[in-house]
Parts: structure tokens; C-alpha cells; sequence
């Protein structure tokens, strides 16, 4: 059985998720898409950073992209997050698992302590915003990142 590394499950997440939001008529969407298809090809053969650097880079960028969708109008971006969600199922389970225990050691201990763990949060915090009944779960959320935020400025 042949492994997939990392890298490449992440771009396959990409392709995925920016082919669901081409077919948006949003133009946050179309922008991000264009950026897409026009670095897509320095990650499938890089040339000026280790296969791990990019891959870390693109996993923030994945934690990120609820932040960079807020500009898109509430269904829109309700689709593309749902989007970013079933093609991070379909072609990178082992992030959702990852990201899960690091969620369960930062809930435990009650801090964020690293910009990523922030990030993680922060991307925890706008699926979840998307469902129904997280009110306890989002308050706990909401309050780790108050803390970092006030502590920040």
C-alpha cells in the first residue's frame, strides 16, 4: 500500500474545496480560487521549501480560511464551509483527529499558548457557530479566546 504524505493529502484537500467554491457567485470566492490555481503548482512540486514547511503552512491556511471566508454572504459561506468540512472528511481525516486531541489538551488545561493553538480555536469556533445547540461548547470557546485577545491588547 503506497502512504500519502501529508503534502499531498493537503493539496487534494484544496483541489477539492476550491472546486466546490468555484461554482459560488461570490467574488471573495472566485479571488481565493484564482489564488488557488495560481500557487497550486509550487506546492505539487516545490522547489524553495521542504515538503513539511509547506505542509504546515498549508494546514494554518486550512484553519484559517473560516476567518478569510467572513466577507462572503452568509449562505455562501454556510456552503463553503460545509465545503472546506467534507473535503478535509473526504481526503485528510487524520487533520480532523489530530486537531480534536489538541482541542481536548487546550479545553483541559483552560489556555491557549501558542498563536497555531489560537488559530485552531478560532477555526473550532466558526464550524461550530454553523450548528445548531453549541452554546455551552461555543461560551467555553469564546471564552478561551477572550483571554488571549485581552492579554494581546
Amino acid at each position: 500500500m503506497v502512504r500519502t504524505d501529508k503534502l499531498t493529502k493537503l493539496i487534494a484537500v484544496c483541489d477539492l474545496f476550491f472546486d466546490a467554491i468555484a461554482r459560488l457567485d461570490d467574488p471573495t470566492a472566485k479571488a481565493l480560487v484564482e489564488n488557488w490555481t495560481h500557487v497550486r503548482h509550487q506546492y505539487v512540486n516545490p522547489i524553495d521549501a521542504p515538503r513539511s514547511a509547506l505542509a504546515a503552512g498549508m494546514e494554518q491556511g486550512l484553519r484559517e480560511m473560516p476567518m478569510l471566508l467572513k466577507s462572503i454572504p452568509p449562505e455562501a459561506r454556510k456552503r463553503a464551509i460545509e465545503a472546506l468540512s467534507a473535503a478535509i472528511v473526504a481526503r485528510y481525516q487524520d487533520f480532523l483527529a489530530k486537531d480534536a486531541e489538541r482541542l481536548a489538551r487546550i479545553r483541559a488545561r483552560g489556555a491557549i499558548r501558542s498563536e497555531n493553538e489560537y488559530y485552531l480555536v478560532r477555526h473550532h469556533v466558526d464550524l461550530l457557530e454553523l450548528r445548531p445547540h453549541q452554546e455551552e461548547e461555543l461560551r467555553l470557546l469564546y471564552e478561551l479566546i477572550d483571554r488571549v485577545e485581552a492579554s494581546a491588547g
